[in-house]
């Protein structure tokens, strides 16, 4: 479904709602920004800014006229083509089954269907992407010895990506497209804790099974069995490959195999990228000789063993875990913070392991309203809204005249 749920830097829209608040166009100066579209969520949100795009749907920044929360919604305009729904199923369930397990992960809470879109609702990340993160301490990175992050916050961040990473593979899931732009980061003080999202790309696979031959991804941060296609390649070392490169590039602020060919739409690029990854070292490549002279031996290691060519001896999460320069003690600033973390998460735990986020029911539901949004809506139809959290029994209601604009609602039961 595309886009991130953090800020975006751009504001192509005046936030006063509804086409009949624009202003007029002046005979003098700029013409005004367009109205903020509502998405047929007139009744249910104030939909207040654009927080991304993606190859399906639009994000946006929404607040809740009930609860007065704010949210990201990704929004795709209905009816939905039906080879397409299937991939957006897909990406609803794993992320519901998986952001209320980890607080790693950003958490879907709701699907929403109005007339016109199909809208997920998750929490909303105010404090950016790690792209912005990481471009700004490229500003004074020669206070830290050419480096954008040092490697002990380098270090904070990464084990919060492999907490997350590790999370997912245990469900027999594979992100397929970890990097900078899909970790956000909160507001948590003081340092804020790291959120994977977008997970368009991700997918299950059965135990002991490998993922089919579909080059999907970033190209710079795609490993080399995927960008060749190879057959039956593993899903959970392509993300061990991506997060090396993560790693790389919070610390250097570039990426260690890249190319001068930004087309990918044909495969000069991705050739080119392919051929260093099985002919060179990631130290040797021309432009990383500087900057891997600024790492400590420890990582160097860990990089090596990450950006294995071979999947089969890659590094794979356990490794990455026992490994000496994962393992070396954090300034205390940065410890305090991840036992905050761990905590919260431990309590998170104890409620999975009570099934406290399954159900059937639920699943069942967002079937019948992922079906519903394939066709155009019915003149009398409603907005429909598909809790996803804490579910243990999901029914359909439809409020009386007066509550709630008599919106059906798929309610939580305790």
């Amino acid at each position: 479904m595309g886009a991130c749920c953090s800020s975006s830097p751009e504001a192509k829209y005046e936030v006063s709602g509804g086409a009949k608040a624009a202003k007029q166009p002046s005979s003098h100066g700029p013409k005004p920004k367009p109205a903020v579209p509502d998405f047929g969520l007139l009744n249910t949100h104030e939909v207040i800014k654009l927080l991304g795009r993606g190859g399906e749907g639009e994000t946006w920044l929404c607040k809740d006229k009930e609860t007065g929360h704010e949210v990201a919604i990704k929004l795709i305009k209905r009816p939905i083509p039906k080879p397409a729904i299937q991939v957006i199923k897909r990406e609803i369930k794993i992320q519901a089954d998986l952001g209320q397990g980890h607080l790693n992960i950003v958490s879907a809470d709701e699907v929403i269907l109005s007339k016109t879109y199909l809208g997920l609702i998750m929490e909303y990340v105010p404090g950016g992407n790690m792209v912005a993160f990481v471009t700004k301490r490229r500003e004074t990175k020669s206070e830290r010895g050419g480096l954008c992050l040092d490697e002990d916050e380098a270090r904070y961040f990464f084990k919060q990506l492999i907490s997350a990473v590790e999370y997912c593979h245990k469900n027999n899931v594979a992100h397929r497209d970890l990097k900078l732009d899909n970790t956000l980061l909160d507001t948590h003080e003081p340092f804020p804790w790291l959120k994977l999202c977008d997970f368009g790309f991700a997918k299950h696979w059965q135990a002991n099974s490998n993922m089919d031959t579909m080059r999907i991804g970033t190209p710079e941060y795609m490993g080399p069995e995927l960008i060749s296609s190879r057959t039956g390649y593993d899903g959970k070392k392509v993300d061990v490959w991506a997060a090396g490169v993560l790693l790389y590039v919070m610390l250097v602020g570039m990426f260690p195999f890249e190319t001068q060919d930004d087309n990918f739409n044909n495969t000069a690029g991705l050739y080119d990228i392919w051929l260093q990854q099985i002919k060179t070292s990631w130290r040797d490549v021309p432009n990383n000789t500087s900057a891997a002279s600024r790492l400590t031996p420890e990582l160097k290691e860990l990089l090596d063993k990450m950006f294995d060519v071979k999947q089969e001896s890659r590094a794979s999460i356990d490794t990455i875990k026992q490994h000496p320069w994962f393992n070396r003690p954090l300034p205390e600033k940065f410890t305090e913070s991840l036992k905050e973390l761990e905590e919260e998460q431990r309590a998170i735990d104890e409620q999975v392991s009570k099934g406290a986020f399954q159900s059937a029911e639920r699943d069942k539901a967002l079937e019948a309203l992922l079906d519903r949004a394939v066709t155009p809506a019915m003149p009398s139809e409603e907005v429909t809204r598909l809790s996803l959290s804490k579910i243990k029994r999901a029914y359909s209601i439809l409020r009386p005249k007066g509550a709630g604009a008599g919106m059906a609602a798929v309610q939580e039961e305790d």
